[in-house]
């Protein structure tokens, strides 16, 4: 990396990308997905069993590769947006920040991103702005397998009675933090990226698909996961406004590792 120092989201030049927050809601996505990437990587050598480590360590290396893929419409320097930035110049909502070093935890987080990003992926797979309707598309073939693998794990284990008891209580706890997904980020308009072409459904309407989609695969169990609690008794997390967790300071630690002993490394 350079010493150019941090590097913030501007306006493009081009069009449709030019659209009022298009690249904010980029930045938002690919830090998202580094963010997620990063702490799935932890499990590398320690998932619960082989065939999961193997698994989890995939489904991190695709995660990084769209984020990668993200920054790349961005600039040319993707080492410095990834790695350069403040940490209030980060967008990534608070759920990818968590560290998840329980199993369980990390396997309902992983079914609630994964959700997610099939819903947000699909509105953007027909963006007006081609290259990044190119890198959704690709991006969505990947997510239906993430998707096949969090789904399969879960629908086993809440046949059991172990399962529910274990499993049902940390969507009490993450399902509320994993709505800010589609928290808009600062200075985004969904309704003139609608109006743009940018993305094909706004963020509300992506919300309520992804809280039908989650509702619908924990239906049998005869739960509803408590999607008001973050409006109700909490104020917004701001991850979206460059408010960072807790947990941040440590995992960009973690990311900038090698950066710290080599400068020029590079991704």
């Amino acid at each position: 990396m350079d010493d150019t120092g941090p590097v913030t989201a501007v306006e493009p030049t081009g069009d449709p990308a030019e659209t009022l927050g298009a690249r904010e809601l980029v930045l938002a996505l690919a830090d998202d997905e580094l963010c997620i990437g990063q702490n799935l990587g932890w499990w590398i050598a320690v998932g619960p069993f082989l065939e999961e480590d193997l698994a989890l360590t995939s489904i991190s290396q695709d995660e990084l590769g769209h984020a990668r893929a993200l920054y790349g419409l961005l600039g040319d320097d993707i080492d410095a947006m990834a790695y350069g930035r403040e940490p209030h110049e980060y967008l990534c909502a608070h759920i990818t920040e968590l560290p998840c070093h329980d199993w369980a935890e990390t396997l309902v987080r992983h079914f609630l991103y994964d959700t997610a990003e099939t819903v947000r992926w699909s509105a953007l797979a027909d963006s007006s702005w081609e290259s990044l309707g190119a890198v959704a598309r690709r991006a969505l073939a990947e997510e239906r397998s993430h998707l096949r693998h969090a789904t399969g794990l879960l629908d086993r284990l809440l046949r059991t009675d172990a399962g529910i008891a274990h499993l049902l209580p940390l969507f009490d706890q993450l399902a509320p933090m994993a709505r800010e997904i589609f928290d808009a980020p600062s200075g985004c308009s969904d309704g003139a990226l609608v109006a743009a072409g940018v993305i094909t459904c706004d963020f509300g309407n992506q919300l309520a698909q992804w809280q039908d989609i989650v509702g619908d695969a924990l239906a049998k169990t005869g739960y509803q996961p408590q999607w008001a609690v973050a409006d109700a008794e909490a104020a917004p997390l701001g991850g979206r406004a460059g408010r960072r967790s807790a947990h941040f300071a440590a995992l960009h630690a973690e990311m900038v590792e090698v950066l710290s002993i080599d400068p020029s490394a590079r991704w």
